[in-house]
């Protein structure tokens, strides 16, 4: 039995960090289960918001301690970088038997004394450069060179994030391991409920759906130029509606959902570019549910959480197209993310068809459970490995 240390990704801000340890411990506790166990640290602040929501897939109660506060940040880290290690959090992942230890944007040091895993999400700082101040950029540019040459393996998300491993931290070679993480849905439930959720949100039987978060990478602007291309050609009566959700900060730019937003209604598109807010995750996936496509035009990803719901849903897909889209999900149609005439193509082609069918619940179960047993193998794999390696 391998024991594995957390501390919850995203400390809070990051919805899509702390949906992936939900999913990862998930496979833990199911998949894994008699071969790896999982213990999460928490701070007094993060028990408070999260309270026992993670713990029925834990080896124990998660472990509530001061120490966990700032654990391989700021002030720490550069003890850890100075010293070689947190001291304080090796102390008490020590006397909780941890066998491997799970970094996220933090270094516990170089002669921490417990294996260390690394999850690097992208790169996304070398892909697009111009969307970080250069001080953001050089912060997380000099984490990213300590990890990867440092004494711990890294985790990486696809092939797409492998590449750019290896051409922007050479150091990292022969020290990576690609875990593409694969969710745990019911489709059968929530495509029962699907309708519901679309009636009690007052949306119409036929919608485009773009559930992400408002980062300006993100490229939530396409959609409102391919709507203007549309309506200046005389189609918009006829397009089904654009949807949206999601969290609506972006500290790089924090007035860009504002002026998004202002935007789409002077050009009179407030109708077509409708945005729920922040409704609940199970509304999300029911929406997902019942949505006609899926709708993302990202710049970048790194393994796109809302393509996985969409997948086990058997929800048709409109991707930008990226190398990673084209990876994890290549039966979808793609448009051009810097052409907005492409994506209002694509947006009246899918709203002209009729609806397409969906794969039974029976096709759908299937398919997502060889991707969880896919993605529970390369995680005991990786923490196979790592155990093995003398920190």
């Amino acid at each position: 039995m391998i024991t594995v240390g957390f501390t919850l990704i995203g400390r809070g801000t990051w919805s899509g960090g702390e949906s992936y340890l939900r999913n990862m411990l998930s496979v833990v506790a199911s998949e894994l289960r008699g071969k790896v166990q999982a213990k999460l640290f928490l701070t007094p602040e993060q028990h408070s918001s999260v309270g026992a929501s993670f713990d029925h897939m834990l080896a124990a109660p998660a472990i509530v301690d001061d120490r966990v506060t700032g654990a391989g940040l700021g002030r720490r880290g550069l003890i850890a970088l100075a010293g070689g290690s947190d001291r304080a959090f090796a102390d008490l992942v020590a006397a909780q038997g941890i066998d491997v230890v799970f970094e996220v944007a933090q270094w516990f040091g170089n002669r921490f004394p417990v294996p260390v895993v690394s999850w690097v999400p992208d790169f996304q700082h070398r892909r697009l450069p111009h969307l970080f101040p250069r001080s953001a950029w050089w912060r997380r540019d000099f984490g990213y060179r300590l990890q990867t040459s440092g004494n711990r393996t890294i985790m990486l998300s696809s092939g797409d994030a492998l590449a750019d491993c290896k051409k922007f931290y050479p150091t990292s070679r022969n020290k990576t391991a690609v875990v593409r993480f694969a969710i745990d849905l019911d489709p059968g439930a929530i495509l029962a409920r699907a309708d519901e959720a679309r009636q009690a949100h007052g949306l119409p039987a036929r919608f485009f759906f773009l559930p992400n978060q408002f980062w300006i990478h993100k490229n939530h602007r396409l959609v409102i130029e391919a709507l203007k291309h549309i309506d200046q050609i005389g189609a918009l009566g006829s397009l089904p509606p654009i949807i949206l959700t999601g969290r609506t900060t972006d500290p790089r730019d924090p007035t860009f959902f504002k002026r998004l937003m202002d935007r789409a209604e002077m050009d009179g598109l407030g109708s077509h570019f409708r945005h729920l807010g922040l409704i609940p995750y199970d509304d999300v996936l029911a929406l997902i549910g019942a949505t006609d496509y899926l709708l993302n035009p990202s710049h970048f990803e790194g393994w796109s959480t809302t393509v996985e719901e969409a997948k086990s849903l058997g929800t048709p897909m409109l991707l930008s197209d990226i190398p990673l889209h084209r990876e994890q999900a290549p039966e979808s149609l793609f448009f051009a993310p810097d052409s907005a005439e492409a994506l209002a193509q694509r947006l009246l082609e899918a709203g002209q068809r009729p609806r397409l069918a969906r794969d039974s619940v029976a096709v759908l179960q299937s398919r997502q459970q060889m991707r969880r047993r896919d993605y529970a193998a390369a995680l005991l794999a990786m923490f196979e490995n790592v155990r093995g390696v003398t920190p």
